[in-house]
């Protein structure tokens, strides 16, 4: 698959004022440490329509705090909550999930062009809302991958972190580790116990950002989360992660078992053809599609505008 690239300043885009997304000292911090923060990678406008989708989801830290039995309340008080997941009845938020630059950095971090989103979710952090053994330094990758990770393109996962909210240090902003100073730990050590690890730490950074900033790590990244301090902060973020497409053995959440969601129809009617080929829909040109099939797929998502498949199925073949 060819990528397509965004038109904003290259695949990842520019802030207002004209400074990269990705700038070299992130690309530099992402190939060493193996994390980086992406201040104001979204734009404002978008950023401001999914900030609205979230009182659809969650309570204010102040209508928390004011009925805290209140089972639409009580039911964010942990932190592996039933998280609201992809596809989201919002169009906002679904947009962000695929948004053209988060599908860029993919590209342009994993180093491949032909990428898949395996997951998708929005969180809600509170006072009070214990992070459990998240406080333990950890690697993601036993639950994202049946192996174990391999650093070079074309074999790394990407993990993100979209902030609804602005993240302080008071807010509940990871701590990260870089990976010069885990190299030597055993790669099955995906946890690591305080007594023999104080000062990982006692030396992680951290990744406090406004909101519409971007936290991109890898799932073999140490990294802990932390309670908030402050009973009357909250933070809101979208944790989206991408795969290389060949990499089948990474994976998270399952999209076709979304069929039958109405959530998922809406998705369809409004995607892309490069937003449906990020979740596995079978690109313009693939052999998948016949008459045959794009038949049935326009009988099944009546709102879809199938004009690029079915131009690229009309294409005559290239000789080459």
């Amino acid at each position: 698959m060819t990528a397509t690239r965004s038109t904003d300043a290259g695949p990842v885009g520019r802030r207002p004022g004209g400074t990269p997304v990705l700038t070299a000292a992130a690309r530099t911090a992402w190939a060493e440490d193996g994390w980086c923060v992406l201040p104001g990678a979204i734009p404002a406008d978008e950023l401001a329509a999914a900030q609205r989708a979230l009182g659809r989801l969650f309570p204010t830290a102040a209508q928390r705090r004011a009925a805290p039995d209140d089972p639409d309340n009580a039911r964010w008080d942990t932190w592996d909550a039933a998280w609201p997941e992809f596809p989201f009845h919002s169009s906002s938020l679904n947009r962000l999930a695929v948004h053209g630059r988060l599908i860029g950095l993919a590209r342009e971090l994993l180093g491949v062009d032909d990428v898949r989103l395996y997951l998708a979710i929005v969180t809600a952090k509170y006072y009070g809302q214990s992070s459990g053994f998240n406080r333990l330094l950890h690697a993601d990758y036993p639950n994202h991958t049946l192996v174990v990770p391999r650093r070079d393109a074309g074999y790394q996962h990407l993990e993100l972190f979209v902030y609804l909210s602005d993240v302080t240090l008071e807010d509940g902003a990871t701590r990260f580790v870089s990976r010069r100073e885990t190299a030597a730990i055993p790669v099955e050590e995906h946890t690591l116990n305080l007594r023999d690890h104080a000062a990982l730490y006692t030396d992680a950074g951290h990744a406090a950002a406004p909101a519409g900033s971007i936290v991109a790590y890898r799932p073999d990244v140490y990294h802990r989360s932390v309670d908030l301090t402050d009973p009357a902060a909250s933070r809101f973020m979208m944790h989206v992660a991408y795969r290389p497409a060949a990499a089948e053995w990474g994976g998270y959440q399952a999209w076709p078992i979304k069929g039958f969601s109405p959530a998922w129809a809406k998705f369809v009617a409004q995607a892309t053809p490069e937003q449906l080929t990020v979740l596995g829909f079978p690109a313009p040109g693939h052999p998948y599609w016949t008459d045959e099939t794009l038949a049935g797929v326009a009988a099944r998502y009546p709102g879809l505008d199938l004009t690029p498949w079915r131009r690229a199925h009309a294409a005559p073949a290239d000789p080459g």
